[in-house]
């Protein structure tokens, strides 16, 4: 085929490969032109984004890489991009790190956890199965219905409609016990006793262990629970990603699968993840049978797992994803432009910018950081709204959420009009929101040398005056 030219794409036709290729929380709804972010992923020029989920718009860097991405994807092989792809996320997080480990492919961090659960099937046909998992109220949406083995949605990254909380194959289950993040007052728990009493008191199952580094409120499991012993698959979400690569070396070297997404700190559309599986675990599920994963091709697509683990993907549908290869290639160049700063020059200027916006929700009795704040990853600052001495509840931190994203504002410096923040977070009966920022807007101010907190200010001003207009009269 001809290639298109890449000054003739417009954003009518990267919005609607954007808006394909997940579930329906990518798609347009017709009646805001926006989707149930609030967002659209091509009106980014006058939007500051604060937001730590995966509701990322487009950036002018990656409104360009798209442009040229798309002008010449006809001319690629499909296999051949997935190994280029899988190849270049190999090196940016290897560095010194030389154990071989094996990138498997997935539309949205939801759908990484199947990935172990299926693992275990694999390995483990006749054995109960027990998923652990680590702060379930702080994962992302789907993240629950998955761990259940159950679909998380209504549509898969095909296009197909599929029976949302149905069991994906009815005759193997996952039995699963959730383990909170938060107690009443907010404070973090310490799960770790939790996770060894389950794991001994199951002697005769199989478990997946499922933790988190790094939530929506960047809470950080003790990963020296993790026992490299046992028969236990561990796996860490790192989603966020908002982690120093040492972490995940020594994870893979423990034998641990790692989840990452692109579309969080890295700041690509909506949305592309991976599990990055020490080879050890490659070479045993390539020797078994796969029949198992079958029903998981209402899901995952033969060219989510790697091409020598011929067994799994001769029961998966040989379908390409166009859109996810873009989302992929747009975190790529986040991360590779990232990668040329050193950790401690990142780590200083997310400090410095994390520090500001904490003085300044401090100085204000409308706002109340969340306990344990210096526990959690800098990059997201978790916070509860105050209004007439009661802190706001979920159902009305989202009126606010939706409130302040819909609409047009004043006061911003660089052209920005509209804002985008981390969506509430429910815990118990109580509810957060939260400041967060992503590697884009780290070199940024890295590249000026300075961190101007002017619109970060703004936000916050607006979000205490919005907070009061809605419900200071109550």
């Amino acid at each position: 085929m001809n290639d298109q030219p890449a000054n003739t794409i417009g954003k009518k036709e990267i919005e609607e490969l954007l808006t394909q290729g997940c579930d329906e929380r990518v798609h347009i709804l017709p009646e805001s032109g926006l989707n149930k972010y609030h967002l659209n992923p091509v009106q980014f020029e006058s939007l500051f984004q604060r937001g730590s989920c995966t509701a990322n718009v487009l950036t002018r860097r990656s409104f360009n890489v798209t442009k040229a991405f798309l002008g010449k994807y006809d001319e690629l092989s499909y296999e051949n991009l997935l190994e280029n792809q899988a190849n270049r996320l190999r090196a940016l997080v290897q560095s010194e790190f030389k154990d071989p480990f094996d990138v498997y492919f997935a539309p949205s961090g939801s759908d990484l956890v199947y990935y172990p659960l299926m693992f275990q099937m694999m390995l483990n046909p006749n054995k109960r199965l027990l998923n652990i998992v680590s702060c379930p109220e702080e994962l992302g949406s789907g993240s629950k219905f998955a761990s259940e083995t159950r679909f998380y949605a209504n549509y898969n990254q095909f296009g197909d409609k599929i029976e949302k909380g149905a069991f994906v194959d009815p005759k193997n289950t996952s039995e699963v016990h959730y383990l909170d993040a938060r107690d009443e007052e907010g404070n973090i728990l310490d799960r770790t006793g939790a996770i060894n009493e389950l794991i001994a008191n199951n002697p005769d199952a199989s478990v997946v262990g499922s933790l988190v580094f790094g939530s929506k409120s960047g809470i950080k499991d003790d990963l020296n629970v993790i026992d490299t012993e046992s028969e236990t698959m561990w796996v860490v979400d790192l989603c966020q990603f908002r982690v120093d690569h040492s972490l995940i070396h020594d994870l893979l070297e423990k034998g641990v699968m790692v989840m990452l997404t692109g579309s969080k700190f890295f700041q690509a559309p909506p949305f592309c993840a991976a599990m990055l599986v020490p080879r050890k675990w490659s070479e045993r599920l390539k020797q078994v049978d796969a029949s198992v994963i079958e029903p998981y091709g209402a899901l995952f697509s033969a060219y989510d797992v790697p091409w020598f683990m011929e067994n799994m993907r001769e029961h998966l549908p040989q379908k390409e994803n166009k859109a996810l290869r873009l989302r992929w290639e747009i975190a790529l160049d986040e991360m590779s432009e990232y990668s040329y700063w050193s950790t401690k020059q990142t780590d200083d200027i997310i400090s410095r910018w994390a520090l500001g916006v904490m003085s300044k929700l401090e100085t204000s009795t409308s706002f109340k950081l969340m306990p344990d704040q210096l526990k959690t990853n800098m990059s997201i600052i978790s916070f509860q709204v105050w209004v007439n001495d009661h802190a706001l509840d979920n159902d009305q931190l989202k009126a606010l959420f939706k409130s302040i994203t819909t609409s047009r504002h004043e006061g911003f410096i660089g052209g920005k009009d509209r804002v985008f923040f981390g969506q509430p977070v429910q815990y118990g009966d109580k509810s957060f929101i939260r400041l967060a920022i992503g590697a884009y807007t780290v070199r940024a101010f890295l590249e000026k040398d300075a961190v101007d907190l002017t619109n970060d200010y703004r936000l916050i001003s607006i979000i205490e005056s919005v907070a009061q207009e809605m419900f200071g009269g109550e």
